[in-house]
């Protein structure tokens, strides 16, 4: 059985999608991936990659196909032109391509219109899509980015039910997105809720940047308007008396701006940045950190959303502090893995200071249960095992 998958996204940049086609490779599906030139989460295209420069064609069995794509840059009218060139170059891919494939499946994180090609695919060789949703649309354009142009929003709109009408499932990561998507019409028959998953990682070495005399609070990924990071550097300032370092770990589009903050703040020994790292590396900081940290924005958005760094702090085993509310504080009290917190000053010191007053033990307790938890409920084998047999329910037998 051969498998088209279409994402903005792939290796080298770090998203689950790599491990996603490399493990149904293993599986002895035939997979071949339609992606951009890496260029997130920095906004140009890497160092060794360019449109005249040649590409890997294949990574782990998966076979690999770029097309040329703008980069988005760090401003609205970039990701414009990043997601408008993208469907463009992938549509003429679709026109000349002339293999067969059994499933499209979408990786769909921002923006939602990576689904376009996939419907151009399906309407000219009549293969099902199945469509991973993980960012909502318009509403990321609205709550993350601020922009409410309605002309914009009619014409979001005309996308998203084209993408969702010629969609034969559309897989959600958290129940709020299913109910989201009944509110607005989507047939319930559609809708599957597939969480993201994440495998316990192998154990890696402490980080030489971690010292033993401080409170280690680590947060790991996009560090982007979305994730609300002002949050974290006004408790730091809040709390700077305290023996308490904070780590960042990864880049983007407001990686700059936070960064003169915590240097205006003269917090430049309590928040540190450590950069783009491997997904190895990443996995360390969260590994040895007192506790790893996640915030969004305070909108209702976010309520209905449930990071992807979530499962990945749970497979760690790592006590989490999140200043969030919604399915992910849910979440975070049901596995009795941490603290969760409103996205207010106030409450996140609160809450910093009673995760600093508990004893070792008691966070290590924190961390086995984020770890079972995840065992229990993000299994990744598990998981892609549903993910087949929803693809394939009659023949996995006959790859």
């Amino acid at each position: 059985m051969k498998i088209l998958i279409v994402s903005q996204y792939f290796y080298p940049e770090n998203f689950r999608i790599n491990t996603i086609s490399r493990e149904l490779v293993k599986r002895g599906y035939d997979v071949t991936v339609l992606t951009a030139y890496p260029q997130y989460p920095i906004g140009r295209i890497y160092d060794g990659y360019g449109f005249d420069i040649p590409y890997e064609k294949e990574w782990n069995g998966v076979k690999i196909h770029r097309v040329k794509t703008y980069p988005r840059g760090k401003n609205p009218l970039g990701l414009l032109r990043n997601c408008t060139s993208f469907v463009s170059s992938a549509n003429r891919w679709v026109k000349q391509c002339k293999e067969t494939f059994d499933a499209v499946f979408v990786f769909e994180t921002s923006p939602v219109t990576v689904g376009l090609p996939a419907v151009s695919y399906k309407k000219k060789f009549g293969a099902p899509i199945y469509f991973y949703l993980q960012d909502l649309w318009p509403e990321s354009v609205h709550e993350v980015m601020g922009i409410r142009f309605p002309p914009l929003t009619w014409v979001i709109n005309r996308i998203v039910n084209k993408i969702y009408t010629n969609s034969d499932k559309i897989l959600c990561t958290s129940r709020g997105v299913v109910r989201n998507l009944e509110d607005k019409g989507v047939e319930k028959e559609k809708l599957v809720y597939w969480p993201q998953f994440c495998q316990e990682p192998a154990k890696e070495e402490k980080p030489a940047a971690y010292t033993e005399d401080s409170f280690n609070i680590t947060f790991t990924g996009n560090i982007g308007d979305a994730q609300g990071l002002d949050l974290l550097v006004d408790a730091a300032k809040e709390l700077e008396k305290e023996n308490i370092r904070w780590y960042l770990v990864g880049d983007g589009r407001a990686r700059e701006r936070i960064c003169e903050k915590v240097k205006a703040q003269k917090l430049e020994d309590k928040v540190i940045f450590i950069g783009r790292v491997s997904e190895s590396e990443a996995n360390a900081y969260v590994q040895h950190a007192d506790c790893a940290y996640l915030s969004f924005q305070n909108n209702p958005l976010f309520n209905i959303i449930v990071p992807a760094k979530l499962q990945t702090y749970l497979a760690c085993g790592a006590p989490i502090l999140a200043a969030a509310g919604g399915e992910t504080a849910q979440l975070i009290q049901e596995a009795g893995c941490g603290i969760a917190v409103a996205a207010q000053k106030d409450d996140l010191v609160q809450a910093v200071r009673k995760m600093l007053s508990l004893a070792p033990q008691q966070r290590q307790k924190m961390g086995e249960a984020a770890r079972k938890y995840s065992q229990t409920h993000f299994d990744q084998e598990c998981l892609l095992s549903q993910l087949e047999e929803l693809m394939f329910p009659t023949t996995k037998s006959d790859k």
